[in-house]
């Protein structure tokens, strides 16, 4: 690996923290104590048919408001073709930009924390979590090389099963000769889940933060942790979400279909990047803190009841998720911040990048995840709009801008729709003066601008990138398709991208 020549003192051993963990569960009888969590949360296979019969009473609300708009269909009629089209497109055009134009203000607005002078934490007073189910692939090796090097307190590994537990303790002591100067601990479930995999360490963490990252992520500086946990200077500070990228892991500017794939992915996670700086410099918030790379501090994670509901998660007013919703982790902890009165913030700097890698491994992979995390926003973002508890009241008030223009419109973000519409309107308007006449291609020059506004910082960075851009705009309309499949399928909570049956069965062979 490559990393800078800085020299490190080695961090001083801090001081032990006390922790006191405050159950709020007491009145929820089904609340499982604090260490006993279900030990398999098994994904339900459930239909439509199954949800009517469980909860009728849900689609009755569906169902009058419908009803409603099919009695003044007359009116509705009437007054909509009372409408020209210029209205139509206008009213299109708004709907569809004005969340840019804002977007691009917080994006221009936005500032990053730096790294005080006196620092209050360093890094001897972080823990880092690793949750892995693939101790075997090299990118957990490099992940953790890569962590070692910003010089933790300590390394939590928690994988699935016996024989995983040996490969982890292969890496681990290796890893101990080159790296004394932090612990690693290494520890496994019976059963396959991320949620019970980090429960299991961070109930285990004594230090005032604590990281949680995934096995294949890669901190390229040395300082990622100095210049990741400054923003918790202040105090009202509970999660920090670092600046992340996908590795180019294909040739820049390459024709093939690995380089496509590669080349989405760096963008897909470019938009997300892009997104996140606008919406926290304009009112706090973020859409997620991904789980990829994460800092919180250790008593938020350890606050009464958290861990508990963090592996019981069901969603759809709890008919769905089987035991416990197995993806989605990484938004329940953002809630949950948010909830508890918790500021995120989003830092930005060369330092707090985090490398990953996404679309190097096939297309039915890849397809897997934008699925999965398609359906994450259905399950997730009703939770911010509508939920209960007060959160959807607290985003409403403390983030109206993230509530419309990030909760909302995620959920009718359909590219394919959105722009079918701006085009159609504008040429029955008045305002099309033909193929050739010019109106039209200033349009589509501003959708094109649009498309490839956020994603500029890509190819900055990889200018071969440019004559494949097509591809990533190409890539907005097929993802309408996919947004809508995981629409119809939302209760679907499977991990696709990873075979959890296969590593359950294999922890369990022996038993």
């Amino acid at each position: 690996m490559n990393f800078l020549s800085t020299n490190f003192r080695r961090p001083p051993r801090a001081t032990p923290i006390k922790l006191e963990v405050i159950d709020d569960d007491e009145d929820r009888s089904e609340a499982a104590p604090e260490d006993d969590h279900p030990l398999h949360p098994k994904v339900e296979s459930i239909s439509l048919s199954d949800i009517i019969e469980k909860k009728p009473s849900i689609f009755f609300l569906i169902l009058i408001p419908l009803i409603a708009v099919y009695m003044n269909l007359n009116h509705i009629n009437t007054y909509l073709t009372s409408l020209s089209w210029e209205t139509y497109f206008y009213g299109v055009f708004y709907l569809r930009y004005s969340r840019l134009v804002l977007n691009l203000a917080g994006t221009y607005l936005y500032e990053h924390v730096p790294v005080p002078q006196n620092p209050r934490w360093d890094s001897g007073d972080v823990t880092v979590v690793v949750p892995t189910i693939d101790p075997g692939n090299p990118k957990f090796t490099e992940c953790l090389q890569s962590i070692l090097e910003n010089r933790p307190r300590g390394i939590r590994i928690v994988t699935v099963g016996d024989p995983l537990l040996v490969q982890c303790e292969r890496v681990a002591a290796r890893l101990r000769n080159h790296y004394p100067w932090s612990y690693i601990h290494v520890s496994s479930r019976d059963h396959p889940s991320k949620r019970e995999q980090v429960a299991e360490a961070v109930r285990h963490v004594a230090t005032e933060l604590t990281v949680l990252a995934d096995d294949h992520v890669f901190w390229p500086s040395r300082r990622f942790l100095a210049s990741a946990i400054a923003p918790f200077e202040s105090d009202r500070v509970g999660v920090v979400a670092p600046f992340k990228r996908v590795r180019r892991s294909t040739p820049a500017g390459e024709w093939s279909v690995a380089s496509v794939l590669n080349l989405v992915g760096c963008c897909y996670l470019q938009r997300h990047n892009w997104e996140l700086r606008a919406s926290n410099a304009l009112d706090g918030g973020v859409f997620v803190v991904s789980g990829r790379t994460a800092v919180y501090r250790t008593r938020f994670l350890r606050s009464g009841g958290l861990m508990d509901r963090y592996t019981r998660e069901m969603f759809f007013f709890g008919m769905l998720g089987g035991r416990c919703l197995l993806p989605d982790d990484d938004n329940f902890l953002t809630r949950a911040a948010y909830r508890l009165g918790w500021d995120v913030r989003w830092q930005e700097t060369d330092d707090a990048a985090v490398e990953t890698t996404l679309g190097d491994e096939g297309v039915e992979k890849f397809r897997g995840q934008l699925i999965r995390w398609a359906r994450t926003t259905f399950r997730s973002n009703p939770c911010n709009l509508w939920g209960g508890g007060g959160l959807a009241w607290q985003t409403a008030t403390r983030m109206p801008f993230s509530y419309v223009g990030v909760y909302f419109a995620a959920l009718c973000n359909f590219a394919l729709l959105w722009d079918a519409a701006i085009v159609v309107t504008f040429c029955r308007s008045g305002l099309y003066n033909g193929l050739f006449g010019g109106a039209i291609w200033k349009l589509l020059g501003w959708i094109v601008f649009s498309k490839t506004v956020k994603i500029w910082p890509h190819f900055k960075r990889y200018p071969q990138d440019l004559p494949l851009i097509v591809f990533q705009i190409l890539f907005g309309y097929v993802h309408s398709f996919i947004k809508f499949w995981a629409l119809i399928t939302f209760w679907d909570c499977t991990w696709l991208g990873r075979n959890l049956e296969a590593v359950d069965a294999m922890a369990n062979a022996g038993h």
